[in-house]
């Protein structure tokens, strides 16, 4: 009787030990917010038809994006290198590799690479389909 007790009892660690580094997986909180970077919050959303579209974008080095603006959701990941944004009334916030910028929504903005290496950036798009990923000036 005591050999099985024992035996049971290592088995159970065994299977507990099992169970506990199969979900040894890591996560951390990169952004959890209610508004963009420039503390607009976000209105409720009502998408009928939702389309997610997910952009690499690569800005040379010295390189400017047009002014532009968007009019839906979208949250910019910089994988590598130094993102500068700049609104159109210079209003302008500096991002470095690793971080996330909820991006404005609906107001004329730009980027520019500020650093000595290609931007690359991971953008996340979220909004009614066929809505314009963003719009220029």
């Amino acid at each position: 009787m005591k050999k099985t007790i024992k035996l049971a009892f290592v088995f159970f660690i065994m299977i507990l030990c099992t169970t506990i580094s199969a979900y040894s997986a890591q996560k951390d909180v990169l952004l959890k917010t209610t508004q963009t970077w420039d503390n607009a919050a976000y209105k409720k959303l009502k998408i009928k038809k939702p389309e997610v579209t997910v952009l690499k974008i690569i800005i040379n080095v010295n390189e400017e994006l047009p002014m532009h603006k968007h009019d839906l959701v979208n949250i910019a990941y910089v994988k590598k290198g130094t993102l500068t944004v700049v609104t159109d009334n210079n209003k302008e916030i500096t991002l470095h590799e690793g971080e996330v910028l909820p991006e404005l929504i609906g107001k004329y903005h730009y980027g520019k690479n500020t650093g000595n290496e290609p931007v690359e950036l991971i953008v996340f798009y979220i909004g009614e389909k066929g809505t314009p990923l963003s719009v220029n000036k």
